[in-house]
């Protein structure tokens, strides 16, 4: 059976502000506050949106950007970071169906997930085990569409060895998903909002998770580039979502939620981009999954290839939740999602400095037509 609570990024928000529409080309605006508002998207946010909201206090897209930005800043006190040295390496405990790692929480073991379709720490059951006071905080969506209440709460740190993390907003997984992976019972999942304090790679290859300052993104982009890494852009949608474009048989071009917690699977698929690819999914294996809502009917089905960038894999096997689409509350085109299985061979970081994701991997062409 599917463990599938990955591929349900939670909705903390009822409505996804941030106007991100992919275009092949974009043209630049003219008017002061159409000026403004665009260069808000690329950098300084904080300070062309203050600028729009000047000329126009009452423009929609003005006040959607700065409430998505805020989304993204968090509170003041929230993710306050001590670290050791210019980089800290994590072994996982496991890679397989999922990486998972050993973490403090206000000084307890814990054994927490890696999910980057996850919005933040997410806590199991073992919130009480941990000490740490929850309350409800909205409605989530989650794979197949599917709906639950959500939980948030705090704790004072979170640690790693080399790595201390202050004032840590957390959030609680849904009743519906079972904490065990494998043989493995967990304490909890490491979504984005953590991740991105940091450049972080996820080191399927080598089994650790590598934190190091944000400060470092222009040496490691270097140094990716001679590596001949691949290198493209990503796109933050509040408060957690990252999305990439990506190339599904070598015709469909689409973005993609780069969302690494599927158990087991490589990608998930839309019922509009399986009609554009030509791809069908096997109806005489259908079976279950768990996600946030509950049950949720599966089908599988295998992309003859899929390419990140210059990162290209073979025979990508994914799922299709014919319930429900679990990205029908974003205002752009969601193709799917690329998760675990397809980056299973490779060493993904995510530099939210440079906006970049990074893919590098030391397989041969040949090898990753076996996947």
């Amino acid at each position: 059976m599917q463990h599938l609570h990955v591929a349900t990024s939670t909705l903390r928000s009822k409505h996804i502000p941030w106007q991100l529409r992919p275009r092949q080309t974009t043209s630049i605006p003219c008017s002061d506050l159409e000026r403004s508002i665009f260069i808000a998207a690329m950098s300084q946010p904080r300070v062309y949106l203050t600028k729009a909201l000047q000329l126009a206090p009452n423009d929609p897209l003005a006040q959607s950007r700065m409430h998505a930005l805020k989304l993204i800043e968090g509170k003041p006190g929230d993710f306050g970071v001590s670290m050791q040295g210019s980089e800290v390496d994590i072994p996982f405990v496991r890679t397989d169906p999922l990486p998972m790692v050993r973490v403090k929480i206000d000084g307890k073991d814990a054994l927490f997930v890696l999910d980057t379709g996850a919005p933040g720490i997410e806590l199991a059951a073992a919130a009480t085990r941990l000490g740490v006071s929850m309350h409800a905080a909205g409605e989530g969506v989650f794979v197949g569409g599917m709906k639950a209440q959500v939980f948030a709460g705090r704790i004072g740190s979170l640690a790693f060895p080399g790595v201390l993390v202050r004032g840590v907003p957390v959030g609680e997984i849904p009743s519906a998903i079972p904490t065990d992976l494998a043989g493995s019972r967990y304490d909890g999942v490491i979504g984005t909002a953590l991740l991105r304090q940091f450049l972080s790679t996820l080191d399927y290859r080598d089994g650790r998770l590598i934190l190091r300052p944000r400060s470092t993104s222009d040496q490691f982009e270097a140094t990716a580039r001679a590596q001949n890494a691949t290198i493209v852009s990503m796109w933050l949608v509040p408060d957690h979502f990252v999305f990439g474009r990506a190339q599904v048989n070598k015709t469909f071009d689409g973005l993609f939620s780069i969302d690494t917690g599927g158990a087991g699977i490589g990608m998930m698929l839309t019922k509009a981009t399986l009609a554009a690819t030509h791809i069908t999914p096997d109806q005489s294996k259908a079976s279950s999954g768990f996600g946030g809502g509950g049950d949720v009917r599966v089908l599988p089905f295998t992309a003859a290839s899929v390419s990140l960038g210059s990162f290209t894999r073979y025979n990508v096997e994914g799922l299709y939740t014919p319930a429900g689409d679990p990205y029908g509350r974003f205002p752009f085109t969601v193709a799917g999602a690329l998760s675990h299985e397809f980056f299973r061979k490779a060493a993904l970081t995510f530099d939210f400095r440079a906006m970049k994701l990074v893919v590098s991997s030391t397989q041969s062409r040949d090898a990753a037509r076996t996947v």
